[in-house]
């Protein structure tokens, strides 16, 4: 039979069993220790109760009289005081999370209530190999391999996480992955092969020696500098003591983390914590899907170090869940080392290209701009081997692809499980009602960030004066994640608030010597680059749907610097490296993830309005902007062979999206050569494949019957 058991700071026992009011505990912990399953724990006061850290490992309640009394208190409005709730705290002076509800991954515990609460000044730390199950996420609360878990009309305040320090790639392992590319020379072009093929590259030539233009002969091939060159531009890619970042959910949630768990959050405030990993106010880690209704999540901060996205919500679901929970980049790169002797064995079936292929290929990388000609990945890359004299570093990038793409698609369910992969798919993370506000965070996604196929369903909430100096200042969604947003606000966000432009990597002039060709390769001083913006919402290789939805207001919504999408941005291209291993994250994207293409909609009732690409914090503008271009949406296709294609629909494109501004204009696009731009305020969509760029004054062949739809 349930019992129900008391707390109160200074007429507490310390022995008992604590079942009256009169001889109640004097610490949160001894009641604790002391209730069974289903018990009702219940404290009397309005104390701080400074213990260690608390765990809940069965099902029961844990609440205060106040609430009791009050049961329609609601700390998720600014006006209530969160004085009025007793504090759950750490030891003094200590570093200690507050409170942990823990489950075990084959047994979900549950029910557990946890209601009419402070929880303030925690601190997880990450000890990489210790024994915390939630590995530093949650410093306040952490819910580790718990689902039926509700916290109700809570306080969670000051609380932080704190990561462990990034370590160095093991030199042993970092040079026995660069043999393992220089090694996949003799797979795609065996020894016994190599005279055919300088046979052929002599007939390209001939052939190419006959074409129109300027078309460079095709050095024969040359195994010994091929190798020494991969060898040197690996080492350019990835030096001695590049860093490795932590992977899974290390220190997420400054306020509360739900560790492969869906919990229930309502009626709570999360404010003023900080986490050194994503998600500063509630981060998810894993393979749970939990509620936030009508929640305040407010004034949280990124730390600083570790993977400073997401300074509200942070998620990341669908991590490799057969390899190790505190899992870093290092441990995923050797997976994919581990399967090299499959991989090579793959590949070597391959073949030789013949003639006509080098001859087209020939002709791509007198003018890369241009398509490729050759879309399979392992031909490409054959082909590559062969004229990359030219361009080591994308020679290099190749071979880390395809070994990357061939080692998922024979391995990809030795790591991920494919039930919670399928289950990914279909389920999602609800965030309804309540205010995502004033939120910052150190990289993408100020106010909601999700990675790594995280789906997310979000209605009647407001995302409003969050920061992120990245992408994303409202919410941004990556890596084949999904965002629906019906009925909400995205309003005064800004992105793109990192000082100056960034700047692509530059090289020195070069040549070599190459089967009796010289192979110059010149000078190529860095250029301006433009970090992805979205002063609202930022999408890359993921899909939106808004429905309902407003993005901005007049005169001045959410804001981008010199950096495009004032309102909304999506992109496709490549997801970027991990580890220094180029386009990993691409390639577990395709083969993992499946993801083959992603859809934007904007719906009924939808406005995009007053937001401004080009303008600072405030609203002072960029001086001699290049970049800010679609004030109101900006959408852009990528080169990256396999960069997922993308579908848009806008419905009542010209009501929906006006009132825009963005401060670049009049210019000659560089995506379509000779054409002038006259204005991009309101749309600008970019297809960096086909060379075309369309905007608001020359996007009349994309709308029928008022939406406007690409391609």
């Amino acid at each position: 039979m349930a019992t129900t058991r008391y707390v109160h700071a200074t007429r507490g026992v310390r022995s008992g069993q604590f079942d009256t009011p009169a001889k109640a505990a004097r610490s949160v912990g001894a009641a604790l220790r002391a209730a069974s399953d289903g018990d009702t724990i219940v404290i009397l006061d309005a104390a701080t109760y400074a213990e260690g850290e608390l765990v809940i490992d069965r099902p029961l309640t844990l609440t205060s009289a106040y609430l009791q009394g009050h049961p329609n208190a609601d700390p998720s409005d600014p006006r209530f005081d969160p004085r009025l709730l007793p504090a759950l705290a750490p030891a003094p002076r200590a570093r200690q999370r507050v409170l942990r509800v823990s489950g075990k991954p084959d047994h979900k515990l549950g029910p557990v209530v946890i209601s009419g609460l402070r929880v303030v000044q925690g601190h997880a730390v990450h000890r990489p190999g210790g024994p915390d199950p939630a590995l530093g996420a949650g410093g306040g609360i952490a819910v580790v391999d718990a689902d039926d878990v509700r916290i109700e009309r809570c306080v969670v305040t000051g609380c932080q996480t704190e990561c462990a320090p990034f370590r160095a790639w093991p030199e042993p392992d970092r040079r026995a992955l660069r043999q393992d590319l220089v090694d996949l020379v003799d797979v795609l072009v065996p020894a016994s092969a190599e005279a055919a093929l300088n046979n052929l590259i002599k007939l390209a030539n001939i052939l190419i020696a006959n074409l129109p233009g300027r078309v460079p002969a095709i050095p024969l091939f040359d195994r010994a500098a091929l190798k020494t060159m991969i060898s040197a531009e690996f080492d350019g890619l990835i030096p001695p003591g590049h860093p490795i970042m932590w992977l899974a959910g290390q220190a997420f949630g400054g306020g509360v983390a739900a560790v492969w768990s869906s919990l229930t959050l309502r009626n709570c405030r999360i404010q003023g914590n900080r986490a050194e990993g994503r998600g500063s106010g509630v981060a998810v880690v894993g393979y749970g899907w939990p509620t936030v209704d009508n929640c305040w999540i407010d004034g949280n901060r990124s730390g600083a170090r570790g993977r400073l996205d997401g300074g509200g919500i942070g998620a990341e679901i669908c991590l490799p869940g057969k390899l190790t929970r505190d899992l870093s980049e290092l441990e995923l790169i050797m997976f994919l080392r581990g399967k090299a002797a499959e991989v090579r064995a793959r590949l070597a079936s391959a073949g030789l290209p013949g003639p006509i292929d080098l001859m087209r290929f020939a002709v791509w990388l007198a003018d890369p701009t241009q398509p490729p000609v050759i879309t399979d990945n392992v031909r490409r890359l054959a082909l590559f081997l062969i004229n990359g004299y030219r361009d080591p570093e994308q020679l290099v990038k190749q071979l880390f692809y395809v070994f990357s793409t061939t080692a998922l698609a024979l391995a990809r369910w030795d790591a991920w499980n494919e039930p919670e992969i399928k289950a990914a798919r279909t389920r999602s993370i609800t965030v309804k009602g309540g205010r995502i506000t004033g939120n910052e965070c150190g990289d993408d996604g100020g106010g909601l960030y999700c990675s790594v196929m995280s789906r997310i369903s979000v209605s009647g909430c407001r995302f409003e004066r969050n920061s992120a100096p990245g992408a994303g200042g409202g919410a941004r969604l990556t890596m084949g994640s999904a965002g629906t947003i019906t009925d909400c606000v995205v309003d005064r966000n800004v992105c793109g608030t990192r000082p100056g432009v960034a700047m692509s990597k530059g090289r020195p002039a070069s040549s070599i010597v190459v089967g009796g060709v010289t192979i110059t390769r010149p000078a190529k001083p860095p250029e301006p680059i433009s970090t992805p913006g979205g002063g609202g919402i930022s999408v890359r290789n993921g899909d939106l749907t808004l429905t309902g939805t407003t993005v901005g207001s007049r005169p001045l919504g959410n804001l981008t610097s010199d950096h495009p999408g004032g309102g909304v941005l999506v992109y496709a291209d490549t997801e970027g490296d991990m580890g220094g291993v180029p386009d990993m994250w691409t390639a577990i994207l395709r083969e993992v993830f499946e993801v083959r293409a992603i859809r934007v909609s904007i719906g009924p009732a939808s406005r995009i309005t007053g937001n401004g690409a080009g303008f600072l914090r405030g609203g002072a503008p960029v001086g001699r902007p290049m970049f800010a271009k679609g004030g109101g949406v900006f959408i852009l296709r990528g080169t990256f062979p396999d960069a997922p294609d993308i579908e848009v629909s806008i419905t009542d494109v010209r009501s929906t999206v006006r009132s825009n501004t963005a401060r670049v204009s009049s210019y000659v696009s560089r995506v379509a050569p000779r054409v002038l731009i006259k204005a991009a305020n309101e749309i600008c969509i970019q297809d960096l494949k086909d060379h075309k760029e369309w905007t608001e004054t020359n996007n009349a062949p994309l709308i029928k019957g008022g939406t406007l739809r690409w391609p």
